[in-house]
């Protein structure tokens, strides 16, 4: 069986759903389709997969004397409810982006609110997570925790902070139990060996090195629709990195719109009849007094959410780090624009993108220049 759009795990906006549970979910770099397979031996071929239901499960880290507390705690991604934080005294341990979307509500009727600096599954610096939350919070606790008592938290500079309510900001790991083949990406990757030290999903929907494949649980269906009008034309998408890990880290400094970015996906079409226009050749890079010829390969598009033109691809020659994750000028032949160098590939190739008119000649097509 080949479908375009499968869903898994549950039902999403009258999309084909896939009966029977799916226990391995394979994607072929060669075709940019999935393999799936349920646990009666069913076997499945699709382009692009929504699952409903998410590898990932909150965690919680085993604080010394956590278990003795005597008052409600939870993950900030599962709170109960039944939860009323009214006039209640809250412990916020870590920052994650549960926590995050969770902190509003908390501090509008809590009694108390202390954000105590506890590092979540996967790497932010915690000083930048630090001064988000001081804007946010009455109170800020950056000592470290030395142990959770019956009524409260221990920190290592002496302080015992009393309180009702523990609310778990710490990350995400993979379900325990996942076999080797319940998800692999691109390269052969298994979401084990990408999420390693944690993650999340850029908007709670895609994942870097999973090309064509959402997150629906707790996201709203338009997400999704709006992914997949993205893709039309194109037979792969898939999230960029540099875009996963910005999401990630700018959410805890300030909050960020919901509203998906075509700009942060990267979009192919490797079979004939697409309708992206393309350049492969040489270039000029620039960014202040440097200037570096180059080989390039771009593609790009009129975006269906935005109404701009949207163009990326790829920078084949070495760059000095000068010219890295910078806003620089590209010049084909005599058009030139603004692009930025978004981050360096597995491969020693460097991604690059931008927004409006291109430097290489494009279709007949109209632009919607936005008003400054």
């Amino acid at each position: 069986m080949t479908r375009d759009v499968i869903v898994v795990g549950g039902d999403l906006a009258g999309l084909p759903a896939l009966d029977g549970d799916v226990i391995s979910s394979v994607f072929d770099d060669d075709t940019d389709n999935w393999t799936l397979t349920t646990g009666d031996g069913q076997t499945c071929h699709t382009r692009v997969v929504v699952a409903c239901t998410s590898p990932f499960v909150p965690w919680i880290p085993d604080l010394f004397g956590r278990r003795e507390f005597r008052g409600v705690s939870f993950h900030a991604a599962a709170p109960p409810a039944d939860f009323d934080p009214a006039g209640q005294r809250i412990a916020v341990i870590g920052a994650d982006a549960a926590a995050g979307q969770l902190i509003g509500r908390l501090t509008r009727s809590g009694a108390m609110v202390k954000v105590f600096a506890h590092p979540p599954r996967r790497f932010v610096r915690q000083t930048r997570r630090a001064r988000s939350y001081l804007r946010r919070q009455p109170e800020l606790v950056t000592s470290p925790i030395d142990e959770v008592t019956a009524v409260g938290v221990h920190t290592a500079d002496g302080v015992h902070h009393n309180a009702d309510t523990i609310v778990y900001g710490t990350g995400f790991s993979v379900r325990a139990g996942l076999p080797p083949d319940a998800l692999v990406g691109n390269n052969g990757v298994t979401i084990q060996q990408a999420w390693i030290s944690g993650m999340e999903p850029y908007l709670g929907i895609a994942l870097h090195g999973f090309p064509n494949y959402f997150l629906a649980g707790g996201t709203a269906p338009r997400d999704v629709i709006d992914c997949l009008q993205l893709m039309t034309g194109h037979s792969r998408i898939e999230v960029r990195r540099s875009t996963q890990q910005v999401f990630n880290e700018r959410l805890h400094l300030r909050p960020l719109s919901r509203r998906l970015t075509a700009s942060a996906f990267d979009l192919s079409s490797p079979s004939a009849g697409m309708h992206d226009d393309m350049y492969a050749g040489p270039a000029i890079l620039t960014c202040a007094d440097i200037c570096q010829q180059v080989r390039v390969q771009l593609s790009g598009h009129v975006d269906p959410i935005d109404g701009q033109y949207h163009w990326q691809g790829t920078v084949f020659d070495p760059l000095p780090a000068a010219l890295r994750a910078r806003t620089v000028t590209l010049i084909v032949g005599e058009r030139s624009a603004s692009a930025r160098v978004t981050e360096e590939t597995s491969q020693g190739t460097h991604s690059i993108a931008g927004v409006g008119v291109p430097p290489f000649t494009q279709a007949d097509v109209e632009l919607i220049v936005p008003r400054r």
